[in-house]
C-alpha cells in the first residue's frame, strides 16, 4: 500500500524529529561523556596528561611582606604595627619528573619541580627585592617556641645559644632583603665550640626544619623557598590515573609509599582529594571538591560559591578557608587534643613543616576577631584575600584560581631571656602569598573548539531537527486529512 504524499512527508519529518531527539538528547551526551572520560584520564595519549606533566605557562606567584614599624614598643609589650610591602612578583613554572605509570593499580608516581623567576617590572612600584624589611626572626623565635611546648626547662640553654648564634641580639626581629628571605638565604654560623649553640644547630639538622639548607663548614642557609627553587622535591607522590574510573583522576593515594600520614590524629592522617593540578569532570553545584596540599599536610574541601564566566565560558566559583578546628568535627583531629586547638582561622604547622608557624588567610580574613585586634595595619578584604577557584564544570578544568595563604608566628613571652620577657604573646603576621592561575587565550580556544563549539552546534542542530520535524509532521497530517 502506497502512502499518500502528505503522510509520506509527515513520516519523513517525524523521523527527522525523532532522530533529533535521540541524537541530540541521548546519543550525543553519551558520546561526549565517553570521550571526556578518555580525554580527562591521565593516559599518555591525552593533552590533559601533557599539561599535567609540564604546565606550559607560568603561574603568578606574588609575595606580600609585613614590615614592622614599632620594634621598640613591641619589645616592651606594645601592639605590633605593620605596613604591607609588595607584591614581589615571580613567575612560577611547575613540572613533574621521574614519572612512572603503574598499570596494575592504575596509578602514577612522580616528583615535583618548581622554578621561580623574579619579575621586578611586575612587582609593586619601585620594589627591587633589595629593600630592607623588618620582621620577626623565625630562627630566634622558633627554637624558643618549640622548646616551650616540649621541654620548658631547656629555654635557658636555648637562650644562651641564640645569644652566640645571633651576636647578642637586642630584639627578636631580623632586618633583611626580601630576595634573601625568600630565595638567596640568610647565613647562620654553626661552626661553634660552645655546647649550647652546637646543640641548637644539631637540633636544626636532626628535625629537618623546613627552609634550612646545610652547607660546608657547619654553615646553615635559611630561606623560605630557596631550597625548592628549580630542585627536585624528594617526596614521591602517587596518584590515580583515572583510566579505570575517571572520577578518581589525580586522587592522591600515597606519599613516599605511605598510604597515611603520621602528623595528626585519627582520620586527619588520610590522604583525601586530588593533587591540586587535575580534577574530575562533570562537576555540579552540590559537589564538594577536594584537593590535598602537601605543603600543609592536609586536604582542603572547597564549596560552591556562585556562577561565573571566563572568556565566554560558563564557570562555577568555589572557595575555601582554613577552618575552625575547635568546632568542626572533621578538623578537630588536626589539633593535639580536642581542647587544644588554635583560634578560628589558624592552623598550627609545626608538625608539618617542623617550624612553629601558623597558617591563615591574608590579613586574618575569616579568623577569630581577637587576632585582628592584636595587630594594627591589617585590613581583611574578601576580594583581595579570599581563596577563589573558577572551574569549567563539564571538563573539571580550573580556568582561574587565586590561592592565598599567610604565614604567622607567635611573639612568645618568657622570663628566661631578656629580649623575650616583655613580648606581647600575640600571633604576628610575617608574609602572605598569592599563587594565581588564568588560562590564556590559546588554551581557552582549545577548550572551546574541542568541547563547546561541537556541543553548541549539536544543540542548535537537535532543536532544528526537532522543530522542523515536528512542524513538518503536523503539516503533513493536516494536509492529508484536509484533502
Amino acid at each position: 500500500m502506497k502512502l499518500p504524499k502528505p503522510l509520506k512527508y509527515a513520516a519523513i519529518s517525524g523521523g527527522l524529529g525523532m532522530f533529533g531527539i535521540i541524537f541530540g538528547w541521548v546519543l550525543f551526551p553519551a558520546i561526549l561523556k565517553h570521550q571526556l572520560k578518555k580525554e580527562m584520564a591521565l593516559s599518555k595519549k591525552t593533552d590533559v596528561r601533557k599539561m599535567w606533566e609540564d604546565i606550559p605557562f607560568p603561574l603568578d606567584f606574588k609575595v606580600y611582606f609585613f614590615n614592622y614599624t614599632n620594634v621598640e614598643e613591641i619589645q616592651n609589650g606594645g601592639i605590633p604595627i605593620v605596613k604591607e610591602v609588595g607584591p614581589y612578583h615571580f613567575e612560577e613554572w611547575k613540572k613533574k619528573v621521574e614519572i612512572e605509570d603503574h598499570e596494575e593499580d592504575d596509578t602514577i608516581t612522580y616528583k615535583k619541580v618548581d622554578k621561580f623567576l623574579f619579575k621586578p617590572e611586575l612587582s609593586g612600584p619601585g620594589l627591587t627585592g633589595e629593600e630592607t624589611i623588618v620582621l620577626p626572626h623565625l630562627l630566634m623565635l622558633g627554637p624558643v617556641i618549640a622548646v616551650s611546648r616540649t621541654n620548658p626547662a631547656m629555654i635557658s640553654m636555648v637562650s644562651k645559644a641564640l645569644k652566640v648564634l645571633f651576636d647578642q641580639p637586642k630584639d627578636v626581629f631580623m632586618r633583611a632583603k626580601p630576595l634573601d628571605i625568600l630565595f638567596r638565604g640568610i647565613m647562620i654560623n654553626c661552626a661553634q665550640t660552645e655546647f649550647a649553640p652546637k646543640a641548637v644547630c644539631t637540633a636544626f639538622k636532626k628535625e629537618a626544619v623546613s627552609g634550612l639548607d646545610f652547607e660546608a663548614n657547619n654553615q646553615i642557609r635559611f630561606s623560605f623557598f630557596g631550597g625548592r627553587n628549580n630542585t627536585v622535591d624528594p617526596h614521591v607522590v602517587t596518584v590515580k590515573r583515572g583510566m579505570k574510573n575517571v572520577m578518581d583522576v589525580g586522587t592522591v593515594v600515597a606519599v613516599d609509599g605511605n598510604t597515611e600520614m603520621k602528623n595528626w590524629r585519627d582520620s586527619c592522617n588520610e590522604y583525601v582529594g586530588t593533587d591540586g593540578t587535575v580534577f574530575p569532570p562533570f562537576l555540579t553545584e552540590k559537589d564538594r571538591l577536594q584537593s590535598f596540599s602537601g605543603d600543609m599536610c592536609r586536604p582542603f574541601k572547597p564549596w560552591f560559591l556562585k556562577k561565573t564566566s571566563y572568556r565566554g565560558i560558563k564557570t562555577n566559583r568555589y572557595t575555601v578557608n582554613i577552618g575552625d578546628f575547635a568546632n568542626d568535627p572533621e578538623l578537630n583531629c588536626f589539633c593535639d587534643a580536642p581542647d587544644k586547638c588554635p583560634p578560628k582561622g589558624l592552623m598550627d604547622l609545626i608538625k608539618c613543616l617542623k617550624a612553629p608557624m601558623y597558617a591563615s588567610l591574608p590579613h586574618f580574613l575569616d579568623c577569630d576577631p581577637s587576632l585582628l585586634k592584636n595587630v594594627k595595619g591589617l585590613n581583611p578584604n574578601v576580594d583581595e584575600h579570599a581563596i577563589e577557584i573558577d572551574f569549567e564544570p563539564i571538563s573539571g578544568t580550573p580556568m582561574v584560581a587565586k590561592q592565598r595563604i599567610q604565614f604567622n608566628i607567635e611573639l612568645i613571652k618568657t622570663e628566661k631571656y631578656d629580649v623575650f620577657k616583655n613580648l606581647p604573646n600575640t600571633i604576628a603576621p610575617i608574609f602572605w602569598i598569592e599563587e594565581g592561575l588564568a588560562l590564556n587565550k590559546t588554551f581557552v580556544n582549545m577548550l572551546k573548539f574541542q568541547l563547546f563549539y561541537p556541543k553548541r552546534a549539536v544543540n542548535v542542530l537537535r532543536w532544528w531537527l526537532f522543530s522542523f520535524g515536528t512542524i513538518g509532521a503536523i503539516v503533513g497530517v493536516v494536509f492529508h486529512f484536509k484533502g
